[in-house]
């Protein structure tokens, strides 16, 4: 169950990455980008080891830290979990 738990996150995760890539944001805001492409790797890591927790935790960050992004720039509305 954690297994299925920790993919799905990952996989929304990298959905909102592109999101975050086509909007252009990536641009105006590329250290928090490049924070959440770090934890995004670290997610995959982890989830390659076994490690469904780890992962978990990581990409759940990263796709706050896009979140806030969306929120700052008014479009997370536009953009459904």
């Amino acid at each position: 169950m954690q297994d299925k738990r920790a993919q799905k996150s990952l996989e929304k995760l990298e959905i909102r990455i592109t999101d975050i890539r086509n909007l252009g944001f990536h641009k105006k805001y590329p250290e928090i980008f490049e924070l959440a492409s770090q934890y995004t790797k670290d997610s995959r890591h982890y989830f390659e080891k076994g490690d469904y927790f780890s992962s978990f935790g990581c990409s759940d960050y990263a796709y706050g830290l896009l979140d806030a992004i969306l929120i700052i720039e008014g479009k997370k509305g536009e953009f459904p979990e």
